[in-house]
């Protein structure tokens, strides 16, 4: 496995080395905000979760258990750019941009919620509905960062919310949109989902400042 490494750069190696030796990150500030390694280290922990319970218990692991759980760990290089979910019957594979979309939709379906997109722009004009194709198509790729290991997601988003609206509500409602869409459409798990107000805007029919 030595050599992997996530769409981020981050040796694979060293993410499973602080979730099974404890080591320190080597870049704890890129690991803060890399959606990658945030979801790489929620999947390891799950995966390396039966060895350490294990060892507390002080028995002998069940033999190939520990060969399992790294040729598990060695797929999380392979299939970093998509989600790999099995059953007795094959595999599923949802791609990155597949969530992404489902991320970007949810998002814009909260009321007061208007999807911002790199440099602060905004998906949707004041007053008009979410266009999918414009939402979860190219152009609107930079409003979500999605990070994914195993059935592990975590999404970094970046929303405009109307004048007037409660900004801590409203982010409250965005994550929760995006963790239950993602989960009934996907069948993953959002470990994390980070929701960046960069703009405020008028409501529709409002152009001035209540009160001016």
């Amino acid at each position: 496995m030595s050599g992997d490494r996530l769409p981020c750069g981050v040796l694979l190696d060293d993410l499973l080395a602080q979730v099974a030796e404890g080591t320190a990150p080597r870049d704890a500030a890129h690991q803060r905000t890399c959606p990658h390694c945030r979801a790489a280290l929620a999947e390891l922990e799950d995966l390396w979760a039966p060895v350490r319970e294990l060892a507390a218990e002080d028995v002998r692991a069940p033999a190939g258990l520990l060969q399992a759980v790294m040729a598990q760990i060695r797929d999380l290089s392979r299939n970093n750019w998509s989600a790999v979910m099995s059953d007795p019957t094959g595999q599923t594979r949802i791609a990155a941009r597949v969530v992404g979309a489902v991320a970007r939709l949810a998002a814009e379906s909260v009321p007061h919620v208007t999807l911002a997109l790199g440099g602060g722009r905004v998906a949707t004009p004041t007053g008009t509905a979410a266009d999918p194709a414009l939402v979860a198509g190219t152009s609107g790729e930079a409003a979500t960062d999605i990070g994914i290991a195993g059935n592990h997601v975590v999404v970094d988003v970046q929303i405009a919310v109307d004048l007037g609206a409660p900004i801590q509500q409203v982010a409250a409602a965005v994550r929760d949109r995006i963790t239950r869409h993602i989960a009934e459409q996907t069948g993953l798990v959002t470990t994390q989902v980070n929701v960046t107000v960069v703009d405020v805007r008028p409501p529709p029919g409002r152009t001035r400042m209540p009160g001016r």
